[in-house]
């Protein structure tokens, strides 16, 4: 059956098309810099997503003043807008830039997973995490890269950026129907990435993160605990306007005897360890647990 567009979407769909080609050439790191402008501008006038970043970072990070608070929040901002603003001009520039903007580092820990084994990379909203999907071919490993993705409304766009990433080698799964096909992915090899860091609803498990109760996904510790394989930290970190470094973690195994609960538990000593040392990095803009806030 030929698929029907509306012509909201095919709008939407050449939109992007012209909007690429005309920031394409733009450098990144002038990109960036936009982004971080309206993320400070944000800072000043947005007071209660401000009020949310605070109350954030004040779990994460209780032992900071308030002078402190007040600068790591906007920190925050800026690199949360800068980084959002530079992934649109890193979503589909060539490959031989993305290599001038991002460094690989801590591929030994690659040489740390088993053989004939596919594994779980643990991702998080922080710095340019959309570029993940462009750098396939730089890391040194004959392992498959793949990722789940919230597929988009516009079938127009979501195909069109699905074969944007898939070119440069990293295979995009769906994450409802694309579970069959991450399955065989990881079977075979391949190294699956999920996004495992914000508030997971009631899909999630409730235990304490900085020591106050979120909702956590199990769906890392579950996958690996079902294809008896392990799971490897990703950070992506901004280093510069319009630079991120990609660092790779010790990776870890779940035991196939732990419930659920006691599983995912495996998690929040590995995300807590990014998200403090990596504060202003991280996507804070999102109530992560959810609390009941004067704002």
């Amino acid at each position: 059956m030929i698929q029907q567009h509306s012509i909201g979407d095919k709008l939407a769909y050449y939109t992007l098309i012209i909007f690429e080609k005309t920031i394409g050439w733009l450098p990144t790191s002038w990109m960036w810099n936009i982004g971080a402008f309206f993320g400070r501008l944000a800072h000043s006038v947005a007071k209660k997503r401000k009020a949310i970043v605070q109350a954030n970072l004040k779990i994460v990070q209780p032992e900071i003043g308030n002078q402190e608070l007040e600068t790591l929040s906007k920190e925050v901002f800026s690199k949360s807008f800068g980084n959002l603003v530079s992934s649109i001009n890193t979503g589909f520039m060539p490959f031989n830039k993305v290599k001038q903007v991002v460094t690989i580092k801590n591929q030994d820990k690659l040489d740390e997973l088993e053989d004939g084994n596919g594994c779980i990379m643990l991702l998080f909203h922080m710095g340019n995490w959309e570029i993940l999907t462009r750098v396939a071919h730089m890391i040194n490993s004959d392992r498959p890269a793949g990722a789940m993705y919230r597929p988009l409304n516009n079938i127009l766009i979501d195909e069109y950026i699905k074969r944007s990433r898939e070119k440069d080698g990293t295979q995009l799964f769906g994450r409802k129907k694309g579970l069959i096909q991450d399955s065989k992915f990881i079977r075979e090899g391949g190294m699956l990435g999920i996004l495992a860091d914000q508030h997971s609803g009631k899909a999630g498990v409730n235990l304490p993160l900085f020591g106050k109760e979120t909702s956590i996904t199990p769906l890392p510790c579950m996958l690996a605990q079902k294809y008896n394989c392990q799971i490897i930290p990703v950070a992506v970190v901004t280093t510069a306007p319009g630079q991120w470094d990609i660092s790779f973690c010790t990776p870890f195994r779940v035991s196939k005897e732990l419930d659920k609960t006691e599983a995912t538990k495996l998690l929040i000593p590995v995300m807590e360890k990014v998200m403090k040392e990596h504060s202003s990095d991280i996507f804070w803009l999102h109530d992560r647990w959810k609390l009941k806030r004067s704002l």
